[in-house]
């Protein structure tokens, strides 16, 4: 395995989730966030400062910082264009999202955070990260004000739909909406919120966590949904409340990780009839950040740490079989909200990025697996 480190030897940095880009599409630049600790949950007045890279040369600059982060998803860093990023702010109690361009230095503010974005139609996707702070540890932003918080399942809140050239945005799938998506007696009493949110290949279609506790000692549910970007054509898919990562394979088709009939594993789920299948019974069945490559033929995952090391593999959809890329030492002590997944990322067909503790810190890694 041909590995080699992205950001600075002794920095404590990351990128943030899986599913997205380090790089940019031209392959010359990578962004990541740079902080001072990794042993605790960030406050509010801890910020984390943005950088960019070269991938051939070791060439570091200083964006800029943000008070909107978390160990998990970091600041949502995007890459718009070859010249324009994207990623979260927080101005005094309020979140944002700022675009940057990284050739002249100017800067817009639109005034909502992104929880995804699709560039080819810039738009984005936006949620309540304050909600999210208070009720799912390690992926909110701490600092903010959640409007809604006395509100279970709120009408005016939920999923907002960001036009990134004029800033506009409106709610398009209220939590008040999903709640009734599936006939159940007494999950109004608790208190609900949405995470994850991810466009289809397309663009026109997204899907969205909602989530729910029924008590401080009860695990999460999770209901899975999807909806067209006017909140009017939503489905609950899979009949189940354990439902983890996902990715969409192509415009009408999802990979999830989830218990469906009583069995637990990776599915392909269908958009809009929910039907499904098992993968394999080859790939592993614990739970990984799972994304597909552009061509449908190799499915990437990790693993959370067995024995304090993190396995990184994919499966061969032609030759079903599962394949070990590396594992990576875990340090034990990062752990809850501010583990280091390896949150993997591909970068094109030959080209994975991740984020690792395996030298003690964290730091984001460039991979050019043989499969």
């Amino acid at each position: 395995m041909d590995i080699k480190p992205l950001t600075p030897e002794g920095w404590i940095c990351f990128f943030g989730y899986y599913n997205r880009k380090q790089l940019s599409p031209n392959g010359r630049y990578f962004l990541f966030m740079k902080v001072e600790f990794q042993d605790r949950e960030p406050n509010e007045n801890d910020k984390a400062e943005i950088f960019i890279g070269e991938v051939r040369h070791k060439k570091y600059e200083k964006l800029d910082e943000t008070y909107a982060w978390n160990f998990q998803q970091g600041c949502m860093l995007y890459w718009l264009s070859d010249e324009e990023i994207i990623y979260n702010i927080r101005i005094e109690k309020e979140f944002y999202s700022k675009i940057y361009n990284i050739k002249n230095g100017k800067t817009r503010i639109i005034e909502r955070p992104v929880g995804c974005v699709y560039p080819e139609k810039n738009i984005g996707l936006s949620l309540n990260f304050a909600r999210l702070a208070r009720h799912r540890p390690g992926y909110g932003y701490a600092g903010g004000v959640d409007r809604y918080e006395r509100e279970r399942w709120p009408q005016e809140d939920g999923v907002y739909r960001i036009d990134l050239i004029t800033g506009n945005y409106r709610l398009v799938l209220p939590l008040s909406k999903v709640l009734g998506l599936r006939k159940e007696k007494g999950i109004e009493n608790f208190y609900a919120w949405f995470n994850h949110l991810d466009f289809n290949k397309s663009g026109e279609r997204f899907c969205v966590l909602n989530r729910w506790k029924e008590g401080e000692k009860q695990p999460r549910r999770t209901r899975f949904t999807t909806s067209d970007l006017e909140g009017s054509e939503a489905y609950d898919l899979i009949d189940s409340y354990l439902i983890s990562h996902y990715a969409w394979k192509n415009e009408k088709e999802i990979v999830v990780w989830a218990e469906i009939k009583g069995e637990i594993g990776f599915w392909i789920v269908e958009d809009k009839t929910g039907r499904y299948k098992k993968i394999d019974k080859k790939i592993q069945k614990d739970d990984g950040h799972c994304s597909f490559s552009k061509d449908e033929r190799y499915l990437l995952y990790d693993t959370y740490p067995i024995e304090n090391h993190r396995y990184l593999r994919v499966f061969c959809m032609d030759k079903k079989e599962e394949i070990l890329i590396g594992k990576f030492y875990s340090v034990p002590e990062i752990t809850g909200p501010i583990r280091c997944d390896l949150h993997p990322r591909w970068e094109d067909e030959k080209t994975i990025t991740i984020d690792s503790t395996h030298e003690g810190y964290r730091r984001s890694y460039i991979l050019h697996p043989e499969i």
